[in-house]
């Protein structure tokens, strides 16, 4: 996927001649963006995910401070190439205090463009192309209610970036975020609570000994964005459908919150979350009243002992289970038969 790069110049000629360098010059496919004025810049901030931006310091309606001041409010680590007519010391500190990468003097040189502008997307490399790659992966996913194969890419994505063991860490969870909080934003699906989980993210300690707090944070961006497109495009949720049918197909063995999971390849804390909310309780608490309807149905159905029924249920405590079954119909197993016997 080629890269996109913003040009903030609000002299035609100029914008034209930047457009033709890198359009000539670059060596490299990649997609043109530009702004004429602050204002214009912003929009495009607010409004569209971006690999870089060559902003004019001298930009109108807002200025090109205000512009980066912005674009640091949304995006801690796109690449800024500041340019400008005038070698401001005071300026340029400040530039350099909002992260900006590079400061280039007008009239600039075409060698001197294309090298920085280079280096910039060499910088930005492989997690920007995983990124690009992913944040398509996960929406086509979702528009298709395929959650469960959007964790998995996204998984995938997350064990690359540990295992880099780099420095870089940190930077490349943020931009995955924000990535996904863009394109989120594009498609109309960003909400409030995605908004308050990226935020959640940046505060957290991202180090490989948290990270799977770091799994759950992203898998809960999934989660809303999912809700999102579930409520506005009518999208049908497949993922407790496939932990409700797990569910199912093992509840005699006492299946549990983990191997579940595992199964639906979700984190467990992740699960119990998403449980809870669409089920209204509970993963024990479900799992339990299934087994206890099981274990019902074959007191009415069955010839088997109260012992064999604990036992096929994986209930190797008999006694536990006579005290989960009167807990649950308020009769022992042996009193519910002679009831339900006599009943009939």
């Amino acid at each position: 996927m080629p890269s996109t790069i913003v040009i903030v110049e609000d002299e035609h000629l100029e914008r034209q001649a930047l457009k033709r360098i890198l359009t000539n010059e670059l060596g490299e496919p990649c997609e043109l963006l530009e702004a004429s004025t602050g204002q214009e810049a912003i929009d495009i901030i607010d409004n569209h995910s971006f690999d870089l931006m060559l902003l004019d310091i001298s930009i109108p309606r807002p200025n090109g401070l205000e512009v980066l001041r912005h674009l640091r409010e949304k995006n801690s680590e796109v690449k800024v190439v500041i340019t400008t007519a005038h070698d401001d010391f005071n300026m340029a500190r400040e530039a350099i205090t909002l992260k900006a990468d590079e400061y280039l003097l007008k009239p600039i040189r075409v060698e001197e463009l294309v090298k920085t502008v280079r280096s910039c997307l060499e910088t930005e490399g492989d997690t920007g192309q995983r990124n690009r790659e992913l944040v398509q992966s996960i929406f086509q996913f979702c528009a298709q209610g395929m959650l469960q194969d959007a964790v998995v890419i996204l998984r995938e994505h997350l064990n690359w970036i540990y295992a880099q063991h780099d420095d870089n860490t940190r930077r490349r969870l943020f931009e995955t975020a924000e990535a996904i909080e863009q394109c989120a934003m594009e498609k109309g699906l960003a909400s409030e609570d995605l908004q308050k989980e990226v935020e959640r993210l940046k505060k957290i300690n991202t180090g490989a000994q948290s990270s799977s707090n770091v799994f759950e944070s992203f898998f809960c961006m999934l989660d809303h964005i999912f809700n999102v497109s579930y409520k506005h495009l009518g999208i049908v949720p497949d993922t407790m459908q496939n932990v409700l049918g797990y569910i199912e197909r093992n509840i005699s063995r006492g299946v549990t919150l983990e191997e579940t999971a595992e199964h639906c390849h979700i984190s467990s804390s992740y699960l119990s979350r998403l449980f809870k909310k669409s089920a209204g309780v509970n993963f024990v608490s479900y799992v339990t009243k299934r087994r206890m309807d099981l274990a019902k149905e074959l007191l009415e159905k069955s010839d088997f002992s109260v012992t064999a029924i604990a036992l096929e249920l994986s209930y190797n405590d008999v006694q536990y289970f006579y005290k989960t079954f009167k807990k649950a119909f308020g009769v022992s197993p042996t009193e519910y038969r002679t009831q339900y016997t006599t009943l009939s």
